[in-house]
């Protein structure tokens, strides 16, 4: 089975054609109440509020979950496991 490149160049990384911005994200309770803030969420510049706040709720703010950095890559410790939230 041969799969055609279609979308990518040999040896140019995908991400390197999308633009990328630092966004912010604070989620709050009905009552007003901040329950998460994140400052230099690396996001596609195209993306809306909306998706880069469901990106650090899903993937920014879960506990016994791998943690990640501002730029989404994951938390490793000096064994290289991963940092899980607590």
């Amino acid at each position: 089975m041969k799969i055609d490149r279609r979308f990518t160049k040999t040896g140019e990384s995908p991400y390197q054609t999308i633009p990328f911005s630092h966004r912010s994200s604070e989620i709050r309770n009905p009552d007003g109440s901040a329950v998460f803030h994140q400052d230099n969420i690396l996001a596609p510049e195209h993306w809306s509020q909306l998706a880069v706040d469901i990106l650090a709720q899903k993937y920014f703010r879960k506990a016994g979950v791998p943690q990640f950095d501002d730029q989404g890559q994951p938390l490793l410790n000096e064994k290289g496991d991963p940092f899980l939230g607590g």
